[in-house]
């Protein structure tokens, strides 16, 4: 069975089309209604959706977290997500359905900028290009869009994939549990309208908080790099503004607290990184041993 999977919240005025375009290429469409407060719910019934409804607007990624859960329960052979604001076109599943069967690639991923550019605000661009650098340090891929939420996944994906971040972050957990599994990634481009978007979120505010959680998985996944090499930097900053402490008292008689007090906060920083580091890596390789 072929799953197409619409988070929702607020889209009452769109939701019904992608539905009823959704509804030609698969086998039945999911809308998992996030807490709306409009008739998103009821307009995607009347379309024909099977719906899931948070009895509180709990996030996008909480949305994902539930079609995940439906598709598993429902023994699905693919699962197809889209937005359910009109941003993606419902008639190019297709496209990444078709990589999943004919070249058994377990995720497929609609990129909106695989080409080099898409149509969107410049701010947009940098932010997306700057998360997905991130994304890419992380994961074992070199993808151009690590933020699309256009994405299909093979049976076996669906069945590997366990998302638990409930806000947007879970695009690049997902990223990553590709990674650890093992899985094979394809991207294919498509094309994206922001006519009738409806973000509850600030840009800003929004793509901050991804950034600084997908710096998060960055830092689990490359510890002695996102933690080693300040720590390094730190620690040799402070021996130096200590040497430099020790000579001016021992060669001048001169005290100067600055040196001493900039000396042992940095060294201290530094300490407190390196030994962070030690210890992640030490756990991230007994868990990869353990699985």
């Amino acid at each position: 069975m072929k799953l197409a999977c619409i988070p929702a919240y607020n889209v009452e005025g769109t939701i019904g089309q992608i539905v009823e375009l959704a509804k030609k290429h698969v086998d039945r469409v999911v809308v998992c209604n996030d807490g709306s407060t409009d008739e998103t719910a009821q307009v995607a019934t009347n379309a024909g959706a099977v719906v899931i409804s948070h009895k509180k607007n709990k996030g996008y990624g909480a949305a994902i977290i539930s079609l995940f859960d439906y598709a598993r329960q429902n023994a699905a052979d693919t699962l197809t997500t889209l937005d359910g604001d009109g941003q993606h076109d419902p008639e190019q599943i297709p496209i990444l359905l078709d990589v999943i069967y004919r070249h058994n690639v377990d995720v497929v991923i609609g990129s909106r900028i695989s080409d080099g550019d898409f149509d969107a605000p410049g701010y947009r661009k940098r932010g997306i290009k700057i998360i997905t650098s991130a994304s890419n340090y992380g994961t074992d891929f070199k993808i151009s869009d690590s933020q699309s939420g256009f994405r299909s996944y093979s049976k076996n994906a669906i069945e590997a994939i366990h998302p638990t971040e409930e806000g947007m972050t879970v695009s690049t957990e997902i990223l990553l549990k590709i990674s650890n599994k093992g899985l094979s990634l394809a991207e294919v481009p498509i094309t994206v309208s922001y006519d009738g978007e409806t973000s509850q979120q600030h840009a800003v505010s929004h793509g901050a908080s991804v950034f600084a959680n997908t710096l998060k998985y960055v830092s689990i996944r490359h510890p002695l790099q996102f933690y080693g090499i300040p720590a390094v930097i730190l620690l040799t900053i402070g021996t130096i503004l200590g040497a430099n402490f020790l000579d001016q008292y021992l060669n001048h008689q001169t005290v100067f607290y600055g040196s001493l007090l900039a000396s042992g906060i940095t060294f201290l920083v530094g300490a407190i990184l390196l030994v962070t580091s030690i210890i992640l890596f030490s756990m991230a390789n007994l868990i990869r041993d353990r699985n």
